[in-house]
């Protein structure tokens, strides 16, 4: 689906990168791994979760994704980023199209 995307310059599979946000549940600490690294068209980074049924503990790590990149956005030394996460793999191009054009 990305491969064909028009809004994806490219991507990565977020395996081996180390690119993980941290995060509390239930008191504990833990380490997101979002699933991709995405450039988009536009010259986003797009912080991608394929994600089938959302439970509490993931809701948890998009909260945190969202503030990690809110925070990363703020400071502006590393471009403009954003995160998805997407229920859909099937629907995944649509989905990011609106991060593709906003800036």
């Amino acid at each position: 689906q990305l491969e064909a995307a028009e809004a994806v310059q490219y991507y990565a599979r977020n395996d081996h990168l180390e690119l993980s946000i941290p995060y509390e549940y239930l008191g504990v600490v833990h380490a997101y791994f979002p699933d991709f690294v995405v450039r988009l068209s536009n010259g986003v980074t797009l912080l991608l979760e394929i994600k089938g049924e959302e439970r509490e503990k993931d809701r948890t790590k998009h909260q945190a994704a969202q503030r990690w990149v809110s925070a990363v956005n703020h400071w502006g030394e590393l471009g403009k980023w954003a995160f998805h996460a997407c229920k859909n793999p099937q629907t995944v191009i649509e989905e990011i199209k609106p991060q593709a054009s906003a800036i």
